[in-house]
């Protein structure tokens, strides 16, 4: 699957290697974390927090694994859809969300990974059906500096700058020009 652009719809599915690439990483953390959790490697000693971290580590990594995993088997289709009326990310909210409710679009990077941050206007975004994933994350983004709702590439068949140029355009036609 890949991304594709029909009459000004531009429909962004999942990249099977890069999910696959992801889940290999989750797993390799969660076995990394799992020596030093359970003492699996002998000359490597760990202190009671690092120990604590480890054991968190397995429970965080083996959870992305499994979410990761779903996702590859479960999700068909189009991930995130960009139309002249708006941006829908289904890992975000069943909605579309207009361009017009839409009061900054914004990069937000930690460790080289990029972020689009849409800044919806609180009205709008109420009534949005928000999924878990987006409502639990919200204030944690917020406090780490994405304060917005968070559209990431990561696992899809896009590169960041093509979408946020994509939705730069469709934003800037969506609202009207000023005398």
């Amino acid at each position: 699957m890949t991304s594709a652009e029909v009459d000004g719809v531009l429909e962004i599915s999942q990249s099977p290697w890069r999910m696959i690439g992801l889940i290999g990483a989750g797993i390799l953390m969660t076995a990394l974390s799992a020596s030093i959790a359970f003492h699996i490697l002998p000359d490597l000693r760990a202190n009671l927090y690092q120990q604590f971290i480890s054991y968190v580590g397995v429970a965080f990594f083996a959870l992305c694994t499994v979410v990761l995993s779903w996702r590859l088997l479960t999700v068909r289709g189009a991930v995130v859809t960009v139309t002249p009326a708006g941006i829908r990310d289904t890992r975000v909210a069943a909605e579309t969300i207009p361009w017009k409710a839409i009061t900054r679009i914004s990069t937000w990077q930690y460790r080289g990974q990029k972020v689009l941050v849409l800044a919806v206007d609180p009205g709008v975004e109420r009534a949005l059906s928000l999924t878990r994933a987006a409502r639990w994350s919200r204030k944690a983004n917020r406090a780490l500096g994405a304060d917005g709702l968070c559209i990431a590439v990561t696992g899809l068949n896009i590169g960041y700058d093509k979408l946020l140029q994509t939705c730069m355009a469709y934003a800037q036609h969506a609202r009207p020009s000023g005398p």
